[in-house]
């Protein structure tokens, strides 16, 4: 391997990776520099080989090599880019071509997002494709998710499609070329995820995870008398969640991570684990004629985005950071593709006689609208807007969380969808939908736990300009009894390739304080009416807890499973389901200065209060017994009075109490919960909280509380992106955000320092009417005096070091962002990342970031509180707009 790298380093080929550019010096010493091609990751999506998807309309583009004279001596290849003519809106797209090129396409037929296929062929093999002869749908084909195609030159010249619908099932259509009305047209299949096809051979998966394959002739008018039409399973494959074709060997991957291999050619062929690509996301195979010795044949891409031979420990030379692989099957030869994360293409051949080289589309071509086409350019760069929100990330990948999840009959869980660009359609699914239901609350899926067993939830995914993706999670139902059993059975049955995925080290984490929680539950006997939480009873439960979670911490520690928060200790106090009262008795010297414990929730019919035991201290204050009581009235109306313990009432309590009262879930993103005290009736807050059933606020004082709709809407935010529409509309129903007198919202606007106050002390629940302030700038009767002295009560916002707040400046990014990061911190119990500059490093202009604000700044990038914007510019000390800051806090409200 050593031998190549002068070789490599004479291409002059030069990387400036500070600023994120590339340039390749050519032979006459004149350099192409970044302005002279497009990042294809960025601009344009890999369909096949050659071909690629235009990211903004959907328009189909194949790139030509062969168009410029080429040279051993060349650091990278030069090509053109070509549209395909007649066609926008495509999702998917196979074609046929002389040689397999294709600039030399003879047929092709597009899927488009509408569902539909369209159909064309050159009739008289004239190529490249004649911009005369128009595209036409194929009236048979609707409610198509993907499609395979095969063309087959023989004395009918067929043209074969496999198409999987909406529905599962699967169709074949065959035409002969020339001719857009169908021979033959019918069902094959049901129940099916995903097809792909090699060289006359189709598969299928099956949502069950089996996978079926059939050959394309066996479905030709003239073999009908002579093939069965049925599809054989291949027999060794289960649990199947994709397949992917190599020509003469395919692969198969497993939902635990493993990779499989059968022979396409070979009919006796068993399925074989390959070991060594265990949690592989792509395998590259080349032929075994390689004119190296130094190179294997099969390599897999492994999390750490290189390519890894099978056969040995080897490492491809010179490629790192991958963000995916491709290729070509061309008949004699296949070609290889590699996206880097850098959004650069790197293309060599499969015999390996010359290593990777950048794809250089200069300004000759169509590539990002600088060539002489007459056709309509479809990456319009003339003038971008400045946006004043942070951009969302271009990644099409969507992850959910947690990756693992485990419910008791009766439970729910909602799941966190990552990564989700606008115009994104996802379409959950449950494979076994007696174990599990699924619903929408809050714009989120919630899972509702129905009878023990396991099964897999999936998403599809959908969006213009990408193919469409499956991602899942497993769901564990389990009764009490079985859930440490089951927790530890899946820790272990984690593949090391995804040990530090993030999603499942949360999943992991979640189901990991199930197990702590199921083991510290009590149901004390009441005493006089009153459930007494005695230093015992915490004693005991914590005492259940700690061995509990030193198992949880062991099982992830030998699995070499590294947690990215502390795990959160949950004791239950039951109470008797059947009142409508209830009376509890905090005893101060068993909840202050505890480390062992975090939460205690205690139930109290259909509702639940849970105490915040590390801030016990500002609960007690002087008090040294607290007594809650609750009675639940009719038209689903609660009263809550806090009392000493002579019982009279307490004009306040600090807010580290948390009430959950039951809901409607499924008007949960319109409702809030209300605080009444006489005549008056004002919103609170609170999120639906699936794990708990409820919806939850912190509560602070005497009175009554209920669950109410409280719809907001703004009428400038209806043509933004979903995300922050969703944000405001929620917020605005919580009664955390308020529009401005002319009723809109005003999400560019800029905000200040006492406007994002007041949204934290809202969204929290802390106002204190009575708190006073320490600032000199700050006074009654401001209307921001009650938020910024609640504020500084309750340590939210912090003044400056003269003593002033300066309510009316306007917040930094870098400061709104650190207040939400260390409430994850300090909520949720999230590490700061020992090494911030890992996210940083993300944002070309990190210098911003104040040496303070590094930690949080990472931690947010982290949990995603924010993105990292299309033009990677974090502007760290510039002020922040009310829409940004409403879509931070959305994030940040659900996942505390």
């Amino acid at each position: 391997m050593k031998r190549f790298i002068p070789a490599l380093l004479c291409l002059m080929l030069i990387l400036t990776a500070h600023s994120g550019s590339v340039q390749a010096k050519v032979n006459n010493g004149s350099t192409v520099s970044e302005q002279h091609y497009t990042r294809i990751g960025e601009d344009y999506e890999i369909l096949n080989g050659t071909m690629l998807l235009s990211k903004k309309d959907g328009t189909v583009w194949y790139w030509d090599t062969l168009a410029y004279s080429s040279h051993a001596s060349d650091p990278f290849y030069q090509a053109k880019l070509k549209q395909i003519p007649g066609l926008r809106d495509v999702k998917q797209f196979s074609f046929d071509g002389k040689n397999g090129e294709s600039r030399l396409m003879t047929n092709y037929a597009a899927l488009k997002k509408d569902g539909t296929v369209w159909y064309w062929d050159s009739r008289n093999n004239t190529y490249p494709v004649d911009s005369r002869i128009a595209p036409k749908p194929i009236k048979d084909l609707n409610h198509v998710t993907s499609l395979v195609a095969d063309y087959t030159g023989n004395s009918k010249n067929y043209k074969t499609l496999f198409v999987l619908k909406s529905d599962g099932s699967v169709w074949c259509w065959i035409a002969q070329q020339g001719k857009a009305s169908s021979t033959s047209y019918y069902k094959i299949l049901d129940n099916v995820a995903s097809i792909k096809s090699v060289n006359g051979h189709v598969y299928a998966v099956k949502k069950e995870g089996s996978v079926w394959k059939w050959r394309t002739y066996m479905y030709w008018p003239q073999n009908s008398k002579f093939y069965d039409k049925n599809p054989e399973q291949i027999i060794g494959l289960e649990d199947i969640v994709n397949i992917e074709m190599g020509g003469t060997t395919n692969y198969a991957y497993k939902k635990d991570g493993t990779v499989w291999s059968w022979k396409t050619y070979d009919k006796e062929s068993t399925p074989i684990q390959i070991h060594r690509a265990t949690g592989a996301r792509g395998i590259v195979q080349f032929s075994s004629q390689l004119k190296d010795s130094n190179i294997d044949t099969t390599y897999a891409l492994l999390t750490d985005d290189k390519l890894w031979s099978i056969d040995s420990d080897k490492v491809f030379p010179e490629l790192s950071n991958i963000a995916s692989v491709h290729h070509k099957d061309k008949g004699s030869y296949m070609e290889n593709y590699v996206l880097k994360k850098d959004q650069t293409l790197w293309a060599w051949k499969d015999n390996v006689s010359a290593f990777p080289k950048l794809v250089v589309f200069t300004n000759e071509s169509a590539a990002g609208n600088r060539s002489g086409s007459t056709e309509k350019p479809t990456s319009d760069r003339a003038e971008t807007k400045t946006q004043p929100e942070l951009i969302r990330m271009t990644s099409p990948e969507v992850s959910l969380s947690p990756f693992i999840t485990m419910l008791q009959p009766g439970g729910q869980q909602s799941i966190a969808v990552n990564n989700v660009l606008p115009g994104t359609k996802i379409t959950y699914t449950i494979d076994d939908p007696s174990i599990g239901s699924i619903t929408n609350v809050n714009g989120l899926p919630v899972i509702t736990a129905n009878k023990s067993g396991q099964t897999i939830v999936r998403a599809t995914t959908s969006r213009a300009g990408f193919p469409e993706e499956t991602t899942y999670i497993l769901l564990y139902v389990v009764d009490g009894s079985m859930v440490s059993d089951t927790y530890f059975s899946a820790v272990r049955s984690i593949p090391d390739a995804d040990k530090q995925n993030s999603a499942i080290v949360e999943g992991l984490m979640q189901a990991g304080e199930l197990v702590i929680t199921a083991a510290s539950s009590d149901k004390p006997t009441p005493v006089d009416g009153q459930i007494v939480i005695t230093p015992e009873l915490i004693d005991r439960l914590a005492g259940n807890a700690s061995r509990a979670k030193s198992a949880v911490q062991q099982a992830l520690s030998e699995n070499k499973i590294v947690p990215a928060r502390d795990l959160i200790v949950n004791a239950e106090i039951l109470s008797s389901p059947t009142q409508n009262e209830y009376m509890f008795k905090l005893n101060k010297s068993g909840l202050v200065g505890r480390k062992d414990i975090d939460y205690i929730t205690v139930y109290a019919g259909d509702a639940k209060l849970v105490f915040n035991v590390a801030t016990a201290q500002r609960l007690f204050q002087s008090q040294s017994v607290i007594v809650i009581q609750l009675v639940k009235e009719n038209n689903g109306v609660y009263r809550i009075q806090f009392l000493d313990e002579q019982g009279q009432e307490l004009s306040g309590v600090a807010s580290n109490i948390q009430l959950i009262l039951p809901a409607n879930y499924a008007d949960a993103v319109h409702s809030s919960m209300f605080y009444v005290n006489g005549k008056t009736k004002e919103p609170i807050g609170g999120k639906y909280n699936s794990s708990k059933n409820g919806m939850e606020a912190e509560i602070n004082r005497s009175g009554t509380y209920l669950v109410d709709d409280n719809s907001k809407s703004f009428p400038d935010i209806n043509d933004r992106d979903p995300e922050l529409k969703q944000a405001v509309q929620f917020l605005g129903s919580k009664g955390i955000v308020t529009g401005k007198d002319n009723g809109n919202f005003e999400p560019d606007s800029l905000l200040t320092r006492a406007e994002f106050t007041a949204m934290l002390v809202r969204a929290f629940n802390v106002m204190d009417e009575k708190a006073k302030e320490s600032f000199s700038d700050v006074h009654p009767p401001q209307w921001h005096h009650p938020f910024i002295a609640s504020s500084e009560k309750n340590h939210i916002v912090e003044g400056y070091p003269d003593g002033t707040f300066k309510p009316d400046r306007t917040i930094e990014r870098q400061e709104m962002t650190a207040i939400g990061a260390r409430f994850l911190h300090e909520r949720k119990h999230y590490y700061y990342p020992s090494n911030p500059d890992e996210y940083l490093n993300r944002f070309v202009d990190k210098e911003t970031v104040s040496k303070w604000a590094k930690p949080t700044m990472s931690l947010a990038v982290k949990q995603r509180l924010i993105d990292v914007p299309a033009n990677k510019q974090i502007k760290a000390k510039e002020a922040v707009t009310r829409g940004e800051a409403a879509r931070m806090l959305y994030r940040l409200y659900l996942q505390l």
